[in-house]
């Protein structure tokens, strides 16, 4: 994946390059310590190819995941620095999502910290939840993409994925910890889009072990009239 701000001057602005990485460290820790696809992902969408040294975007990283400083004090550097460019707001909103979505889909307090960071570069509220149900859930996405395995697991392996997944999205869980309606409204939809995949993949499945069976079924005959 080719960073969008490969080609622009402002990596030339520490200052910018820095709020950048510092805004998505401060995201991977929101729930909890970054997990190494969380930093894969980052280093995928805002290190290769850049003009940035990955040593010191590794260290900015560590340090600001690590540290007290708060999010939304980077989102308004960058917001400063960038006034009027929703191009580039909405790329750079693109790809936190995807880093967010790195380890699982997008739980409760991802949606929360990515809904403020919208509202800094000026988003309203619909805008926003257009753009999560686009990046979060792509209409052509794979069941299986949509589950988060490989088509070669097993379906015991895929049931269990699927269960560790519904757990996680689960509304009532949200809502018992205060998540607002909005927030509720769009893990809704994303565990709609869970059920709806798995329901997909059981079908195709059963319908291929149909088709499987009644194959052996017809050699069997075949083989038996054969020997008769």
């Amino acid at each position: 994946i080719q960073a969008a701000f490969a080609h622009d001057l402002r990596l030339e602005s520490v200052a910018f390059m820095h709020s950048v990485v510092a805004l998505v460290a401060k995201l991977v820790t929101i729930d909890g310590a970054a997990t190494k696809a969380e930093y894969d992902s980052f280093h995928a969408l805002f290190v290769e190819n850049a003009q940035i040294d990955t040593a010191q975007a590794r260290s900015w990283f560590v340090q600001r995941s690590t540290d007290n400083s708060v999010a939304i004090q980077y989102a308004r550097q960058i917001a400063a620095m960038t006034a009027g460019e929703t191009a580039l707001h909405t790329d750079l909103l693109q790809r936190l999502v995807q880093v967010a979505q790195a380890d699982g889909p997008l739980n409760a307090a991802e949606i929360e910290w990515l809904r403020s960071i919208a509202e800094v570069f000026g988003f309203v509220r619909d805008a926003f939840r257009g753009f999560i149900d686009l990046q979060a859930g792509s209409a052509n996405a794979s069941p299986y993409a949509v589950l988060g395995v490989s088509p070669r697991a097993n379906d015991k392996e895929i049931r269990e994925h699927y269960m560790v997944r519904v757990q996680a999205l689960h509304p009532d869980r949200h809502q018992a910890v205060g998540a607002s309606a909005e927030t509720l409204a769009l893990l809704s939809d994303q565990l709609a889009a869970l059920n709806a995949a798995y329901h997909s993949v059981q079908q195709a499945r059963s319908k291929k072990l149909s088709r499987t069976m009644g194959i052996a079924s017809w050699f069997g005959r075949k083989n038996t009239k054969g020997t008769s």
